[in-house]
């Protein structure tokens, strides 16, 4: 069972199965006439009491991204945990990709879990990356946030190596708990100028996906943006993977209006399908308005373009059984903010509920073209 809320200053979103719940939460400021540390401690309050309402607390977050327009000057980490009441490392990545309502200064993005078994297990000598693992109906679901190269390695190496090493990482990661690149479902890159190093990206991950020899593909989202994170690295991914188990199945969904990816050099699927005991879940990759022969379609057009887009997610969601009314939480990457307008009306054309967690950034995807993309997360019972 789902249901969404909304008040003006958080979005929600609840899936439940038996005495489990997941929660998803789009945060914002009470007021964009606040300055950025104003406006960012309003927006951490509003969130720290939506988990509240729901019986929950910081605690009982697997993943999280803040969205700034400009880089803090203060330390963002204990501004939240102050706001929060809480310490220790947080599972969250924080971005430069600025809102695209106006004058906003910032977002936030929450994944927070109910559950009989939870333990938080943190990796390196800081929050990068930060895990949790989540243990549910025998299975293992973990999330790796802020995966960077190594330490130093930007001042020698290209960009296609800082992104190898990247992956390397995430994958001894994985290994040291127990798992491997074949469990990973999907997967967020964050690049700092894309239009120039996407390229770079996708050899990097070929050559690693094709040396750990992956059968399926994960999801993914490969968009602009800068960690703030993690200093002096020019790419960064966050990720989410689950452990084999009898009970659960996991299947890359294949689009019947889009080519697949990997035909076009470009290593991910199109979606992701989870079952499990009770309910099913469908992680929709970054889309946009793409011909099935891997070609741009509307360049220029930011409403056909929407249009394009929502055409190929509604399409992803049919092959498992969904539609939009089953978005648990949903993410848009506009090139313009004046493309917001836009956006909105074409996703409630589409049946997107107006009350569905949604993020609305501002940056550049991975081809000069393309002025939007939206990935989204959706469940029903299975």
């Amino acid at each position: 069972m789902s249901s969404t809320v909304s008040d003006p200053l958080v979005a929600m979103a609840r899936s439940e199965n038996g005495d489990a719940f997941d929660l998803f939460i789009e945060a914002w400021p009470s007021s964009t006439r606040d300055d950025q540390r104003g406006q960012f401690t309003s927006m951490a309050e509003a969130a720290y009491q939506a988990l509240r309402k729901q019986g929950l607390g910081p605690g009982s977050i697997v993943s999280g991204w803040i969205r700034f327009a400009l880089a803090p000057p203060w330390d963002w980490r204990e501004a939240l945990a102050t706001a929060w009441q809480t310490s220790g490392i947080l599972p969250i990545t924080a971005l430069l990709q600025p809102p695209a309502e106006p004058f906003r200064t910032c977002s936030l993005t929450l994944h927070a879990v109910r559950s009989a078994r939870q333990s938080g297990v943190w990796y390196g000598p800081s929050a990068c990356p930060a895990a949790v693992t989540l243990l549910r109906g025998g299975a293992r679901h973990l999330r790796l946030m802020s995966v960077a190269p190594r330490d130093g390695l930007h001042k020698t190496a290209s960009f296609a190596d800082l992104a190898y090493d990247m992956f390397a990482q995430a994958g001894h990661a994985l290994t040291a708990r127990g798992l491997s690149f074949a469990d990973v479902v999907r997967t967020w890159i964050h690049v700092r100028d894309i239009e120039n190093n996407y390229g770079s990206l996708n050899q990097a991950r070929n050559r690693y996906f094709k040396e750990q020899q992956l059968v399926r593909l994960p999801s993914s989202t490969c968009v602009e943006g800068a960690s703030v994170s993690v200093d002096n690295t020019p790419v960064t991914m966050d990720l989410y993977a689950v452990s084999a188990h009898p009970s659960l199945r996991v299947e890359a969904i294949a689009s019947p209006t889009m080519g697949e990816a990997h035909a076009y050099g470009s290593s991910f699927a199109r979606a992701t399908r989870l079952c499990e005991p009770g309910r099913q879940w469908v992680f929709v990759s970054g889309t946009a308005s793409i011909d099935a022969q891997g070609n741009v379609v509307s360049a220029g057009d930011a409403q056909a373009q929407l249009a394009c887009m929502f055409g190929h997610v509604r399409a992803l969601l049919a092959e498992a059984g969904m539609g939009l009314t089953d978005t648990l939480s949903a993410a848009v990457y506009l090139k313009r903010p004046d493309y917001l307008d836009e956006f909105v009306k074409a996703a409630r054309a589409n049946g997107l509920p107006a009350t569905v967690p949604c993020a609305a950034v501002v940056a550049d995807i991975c081809r000069r073209e393309w002025l939007c993309e939206v990935e989204l997360c959706a469940a029903n019972r299975a």
